[in-house]
């Protein structure tokens, strides 16, 4: 199976959350128990930056597993994604399966997409929190 080409954009100051599935060619999902997940990207300065769905360090990002649900969720805290300083970047997302191909260090790897990330520059450029009184 070939990898899909899906572009998206992340509003500068914003969270941003993304959601990826991953199905059979019948539409139902693929479990994804045991697999673990990578998005990397490139951006138009040539930083590289990966983000992996073993990452326990939320506050630069989030990206878990639905499993049952064939899903992959990535979640950028808008303190990230205010400091994104670049117009866009290109990127990929792979799956790693469980299973070994042939020995217990390689395993199955698929690239399922890839892409341009935009980022919808803001006017403003505040780094405080909005102030609401939550009751």
């Amino acid at each position: 199976m070939s990898a899909s080409e899906y572009d998206f954009k992340i509003e500068q100051g914003s969270t941003f959350q993304i959601r990826f599935y991953y199905k059979d060619e019948n539409g139902d999902p693929i479990d994804l128990t045991g697999y673990c997940a990578r998005l990397t990207w490139k951006t138009n300065f040539g930083i590289e930056q990966s983000f992996f769905t073993e990452n326990t360090d939320y506050s630069v990002y989030k990206f878990e597993l639905d499993e049952a649900n064939g899903g992959m969720v990535l979640t950028l805290p808008a303190s990230t994604t205010n400091a994104f300083e670049f117009s866009y970047a290109k990127y990929d997302l792979e799956l790693q399966s469980p299973d070994a191909i042939y020995s217990s260090d390689n395993f199955y790897t698929y690239r399922l997409l890839y892409g341009k990330a935009t980022i919808v520059k803001r006017y403003s450029k505040t780094l405080e929190n909005l102030e609401c009184q939550n009751e």
